[in-house]
């Protein structure tokens, strides 16, 4: 699954100006960098939400966030697991054996605020995951180095910057492409066990990806010095890049929510996660 590559469309969202995209990804991870308790998993699930929509909106199929999912969730289920034998709690929901560590915590004792704690974290890296792909998904290479340009990022890292993300799908498809070319040679890694992908599996495929790549690597080379990169000339801008109005919508509904959300973890958060856990019958 490509988790960076552009998706062209014509919506919302990809009109939006990239710094204002950018600006909405800096908030969510600073807001998932801010939430370090238990009950703060409601203001993550309003993000996470957020961010779904804003998936519908800009016509990307949420298959690819379940996509992200399902990669991450051996991590997550490892979060949970040692969050829940780990964290000081005081309500046991099963007990495999007693054995104390200093700080207060029972390794042997699977509780429910270690449990709660663990979907916590595990809510704050679906957050941060899925905003990053909203991103990249609607902005172009194009406007994405423009807009670094009109950061005064020099245009040579901007330019390294957007390459090496253009190379992630790249590799992608290129190692699929010789995969599926081993695949007619009766050489099939994916149905092969782990100790042959270890030992056996991974050098045919290996080795024709870096030539490729080199190959490719070279062409590329070629190619911007063909179109003088790297002149002493001022460059000229294909698409210049403005705010209009839809961007100042966007900001302000971001902002407003980074803002309440904020306002609320620092004084209302408490009371609301006693009156969600009273109507759900959850401990306190």
């Amino acid at each position: 699954m490509r988790a960076i590559e552009y998706i062209k469309a014509d919506t919302f969202i990809h009109r939006l100006n990239p710094i204002s995209k950018l600006v909405y990804v800096i908030l969510t991870l600073i807001l998932v960098f801010l939430s370090t308790f238990t009950q703060d998993i409601i203001i993550l699930l309003v993000w996470l939400i957020t961010a779904l929509i804003f998936w519908r909106i800009a016509k990307i199929s949420i298959r690819y966030f379940m996509g992200l999912v399902k990669l991450l969730m051996g991590i997550i289920i490892f979060i949970i697991i040692i969050q829940g034998f780990m964290y000081r709690g005081e309500t046991p929901l099963f007990t495999l054996f007693h054995y104390r560590i200093p700080g207060g915590a029972d390794l042997g004792v699977f509780t429910y605020e270690g449990l709660m704690f663990g979907i916590m974290i595990s809510v704050r890296v679906l957050t941060a995951i899925a905003v990053l792909p909203l991103f990249t998904f609607t902005t172009s290479y194009l406007r994405f180095m423009e807009t670094m340009t009109r950061l005064k990022v020099p245009f040579k890292y901007s330019f390294v910057f957007v390459a090496g993300m253009r190379s992630v799908p790249m590799i992608q498809e290129t190692w699929q492409t010789v995969a599926d070319a081993q695949k007619l040679r009766a050489f099939d890694i994916d149905k092969m066990n782990i100790f042959k992908k270890a030992f056996k599996a991974y050098i045919p495929i290996v080795t024709p990806l870096v030539l490729l790549l080199l190959r490719k690597a070279n062409d590329m080379q070629i190619a911007i010095e063909t179109r003088a990169f790297g002149a002493p000339v001022k460059r000229t801008i294909l698409e210049d890049i403005h705010f209009h109005a839809r961007d100042y919508i966007f900001l302000a509904f971001v902002i407003a929510l980074f803002a309440f959300s904020l306002y609320i973890k620092f004084f209302y958060i408490q009371d609301i996660w006693s009156i969600v856990t009273s109507l759900l019958h959850l401990p306190g």
